[in-house]
């Protein structure tokens, strides 16, 4: 909801805008800014980019070696002091003055943005003077949607994804070993190892403390989706043989929530599922109650933090269950977000878009993912990168230290699999090898990001303001037992096409059609 609410009130300052920067397109700006050149004749761009509240800083270490390699320098425009990103976006945007460079967090910004005159197209200047981002884009489905509108205008280099998997199913492997049970292979088996860890005492304490299914991300805003996926369901829309569904609508769904709803009052789900929120995987852990669940590959990180504490603790991924119907599907799985555009103020777009290339070359990729080879990683004789102590001493997670340097940022470039890889241990290894490894478990179609007119968003949002608080309320008392779904379904699908969701349907129905279209 958040998410929708910055989108909402960065859209109106782009609408209240477009005549206030006076463009229509490359080449019809009235700026008088030229671009500027450095002191050894390196060319400079403003640039306005946001990474977790951090704003872009041209004194970062990665962005020297960027210039050194590039003869381009970025000069940020928002304060080192601001970490407000709507707001500083919503200022920018309203006085007119764009930077050279535009980053945003949401596709929806940077296309409202282009559409209204404030980016450019980039296709014509991909096809002459990038080749390394068109190979991506051609190589790439989901980067290539992500990037392309809809209008078919390409307004944003994204930030693509090479490892399949965001989250994974772990559990308790000691506690098996203890019971002397086999990891579970389908959603039955699932029940049946949940209900072994419910009576069968795996912590060893004399307690009937165990938590068999806990999760630190189901409140009652979310939709608890990884384990309806158990019987191929959801709260949401999916796509199925080219036609989109609203899953409460269905009988899938209605059978997920049943199971559910029974698994919670055989005691296999957390009694505070929805309540105990962010800290669940922390405190059912390190207190050695919790068995199972779907979750970051951080989850593996436990295995070192409590083996010690917790004498055997092992934290082990396993593939998705199959559901009902014996299919294996893995729903939750990484999508490129959105990267940087060239703004219609920008008076060198060539140069730009041959900066921007430069970070899908191998050369710029791993000043991306890697930082400086020889203080943040070494290379080997076969060519085989490894990060340095520096990086895994520096009292920071890799990640956050990388980003302190510059790396890791908000910008158009492929994040490797071999830089996710090396920040892991064991069992993250073994979980992304795992789910890596087999292709036909992400084969289920993706539901893409809607790409809508500014009026088909709005009517959209408006619909599913109404609908999904509704949803989300049933879905949490039908689990819960409050009320049971079968007296209530009927008259729940009823509410639910009085307040439009065909319509909403028919919306998203023609989102993915242009998904279809861009991907093929």
């Amino acid at each position: 909801m958040k998410r929708k609410q910055i989108t909402a009130l960065l859209l109106t300052a782009v609408l209240g805008a477009s005549m206030a920067f006076g463009v229509t397109g490359c080449g019809k700006e009235e700026s008088s800014k030229e671009t500027a050149s450095g002191k050894d004749g390196s060319k400079e761009f403003t640039a306005f980019m946001f990474l977790s509240g951090t704003p872009f800083n041209s004194d970062w270490e990665v962005w020297k070696e960027v210039e050194k390699k590039t003869g381009v320098k970025l000069k940020g425009v928002v304060a080192s002091s601001n970490s407000d990103y709507a707001t500083a976006f919503q200022n920018m945007v309203a006085s007119g003055q764009l930077a050279d460079i535009i980053a945003c967090d949401l596709t929806t910004d940077i296309e409202k943005l282009g559409k209204d005159g404030g980016v450019i197209p980039l296709n014509d200047l991909i096809e002459e003077h990038a080749p390394h981002i068109k190979e991506a884009l051609d190589s790439d489905p989901n980067l290539k949607y992500q990037a392309t509108a809809e209008d078919g205008n390409i307004y944003n280099i994204p930030l693509g994804k090479e490892l399949k998997s965001s989250q994974f199913y772990w559990i308790r492997q000691d506690w098996l070993d203890k019971l002397g049970l086999e990891a579970p292979t389908t959603v039955d088996e699932l029940h049946d190892v949940l209900t072994a860890f419910k009576n069968n005492d795996p912590n060893g304490n004399g307690q009937a403390d165990e938590i068999p299914l806990f999760d630190r991300s189901a409140t009652a805003e979310t939709e608890m989706g990884e384990y309806l996926a158990l019987w191929d369901s959801s709260a949401s829309f999916y796509p199925r043989d080219g036609k989109i569904t609203y899953e409460p609508l269905t009988e899938n769904y209605k059978n997920a929530v049943k199971n559910l709803a029974q698994w919670y009052k055989e005691g296999l789900i957390d009694p505070e599922i929805f309540t105990r929120g962010m800290s669940a995987r922390d405190t059912l852990l390190s207190n050695n109650t919790g068995g199972f669940t779907h979750d970051w590959v951080s989850t593996g990180n436990y295995n070192d933090s409590l083996g010690e504490e917790i004498p055997g603790f092992q934290m082990t991924a396993i593939a998705p269950l199959k559901d009902q119907n014996g299919n294996v599907k893995e729903r939750d799985y990484r999508y490129a977000e959105c990267g940087w555009g060239i703004s219609s103020q920008c008076k060198d777009p060539e140069s730009v878009i041959k900066f921007m290339d430069f970070m899908f070359t191998e050369e710029g990729s791993d000043l991306m993912n890697w930082g400086i080879e020889g203080k943040t990683y070494t290379v080997d004789d076969k060519g085989n990168k490894a990060f340095t102590e520096e990086v895994f001493n520096s009292g920071l997670a890799p990640v956050e230290y990388l980003r302190s340097l510059g790396s890791q940022y908000r910008a158009g470039y492929v994040q490797a699999a071999d830089y996710e890889y090396a920040t892991m241990n064991d069992a993250g290894k073994a979980a992304n090898e795992l789910y890596d490894a087999h292709d036909e478990w992400f084969k289920a179609p993706k539901l893409p990001e809607l790409k809508l007119s500014a009026d088909g968003m709005d009517e959209y949002k408006s619909i599913m303001s109404g609908i999904e608080p509704i949803v989300y309320e049933k879905l949490q008392s039908w689990i819960l037992g409050s009320s049971n779904i079968d007296d209530e379904y009927d008259a729940f699908i009823q509410e639910l096409k009085d307040r439009d969701i065909e319509k909403a349907i028919e919306i998203q129905q023609k989102a993915y059609d242009n998904y279809v279209k861009v991907t093929k």
